[in-house]
């Protein structure tokens, strides 16, 4: 694989990762504005644009991909999803980064790598119904794939034969927050089938999703459980027709959640 190639694939998996989490996840609370505004001066540890005449928020108490800490805002502007990106990446190809582009009308994400240091940019935008989302951050060293049987946590299964296991957190006032994200060669019944027969073995119940349907329920699946206060949802899609599947699993763990304090089973 050639230099540019793994700088190409390092930018696409964490753009997938973060576009994933906040596009694609369950119906959790996100982050609020809990700081104020002048709390963005020192920020972010290395430079990062600032898009004119909007009021930016700091996102997140504690953040990390793997074992890599994430710096992350926000911002609502009512400019469109292509005037941002525009102005995210004229920024980083004058700082000499290398830049690469997927949006579109609905959102998108551009992202920057800078080879000097090793640096990932990224902003993450989502046009909603009169504004326009957006979410920059900062990764301080690229993504590398981790190993385990286990995703959010250790009674969490990862399918068997997954490939590029990432996982990452966050840590928010009132409830805690953890992604991991893979693919595998199963198809998608055999990966539903999985979960739903191995998550109740380990103390999972299932309950009614949350989350809307992104795409027909032949290529996507989202799957609901609740163990105590913690929720977790699934979400699956089939990828290709050699069976390839996207596994997106994020875990919460809060009072919020409105769960009872003990697990399914305990008196």
């Amino acid at each position: 694989m050639t230099k540019l190639a793994k700088v190409t694939v390092v930018v696409f998996i964490a753009a997938g990762i973060a576009f994933g989490g906040l596009m694609a996840g369950g119906q959790h609370q996100g982050a609020k504005a809990r700081r104020p505004v002048d709390r963005m001066r020192g920020h972010y540890p290395a430079p990062m644009p600032q898009y004119p005449g909007v009021k930016e928020f700091p996102m997140g108490d504690q953040l990390s991909v793997g074992p890599t800490r994430l710096k992350m805002s926000y911002f609502h502007t009512r400019d469109d999803t292509l005037r941002v990106a525009s102005f995210y990446a004229a920024q980083w190809n004058a700082a000499g980064y290398y830049v690469t582009e997927d949006i579109s009308p609905a959102g998108g994400v551009v992202a920057a790598y800078d080879p000097s240091k090793g640096t990932l940019r990224q902003v993450i935008i989502k046009r909603q119904v009169a504004t326009t989302a957006v979410y920059p951050s900062l990764l301080m060293e690229p993504l590398r794939p981790t190993t385990g049987t286990h995703a959010t946590s250790l009674d969490v299964p990862v399918y068997p034969g997954a490939e590029g296991v990432l996982r990452f957190g966050a840590r928010d006032p009132g409830h805690r927050s953890k992604v991991t994200l893979y693919t595998n060669y199963g198809g998608l019944v055999n990966n539903v089938d999985f979960f739903r027969n191995q998550l109740p073995q380990r103390g999972w119940r299932e309950v009614k999703s949350k989350a809307p349907l992104l795409l027909p329920a032949e290529y996507h699946q989202t799957l609901t459980f609740h163990k105590g206060k913690r929720e977790l949802t699934l979400n699956l899609t089939q990828m290709d027709k050699e069976g390839r599947v996207r596994v997106h699993v994020a875990e919460a763990t809060g009072l919020e959640l409105g769960y009872p304090d003990k697990a399914p089973g305990k008196r």
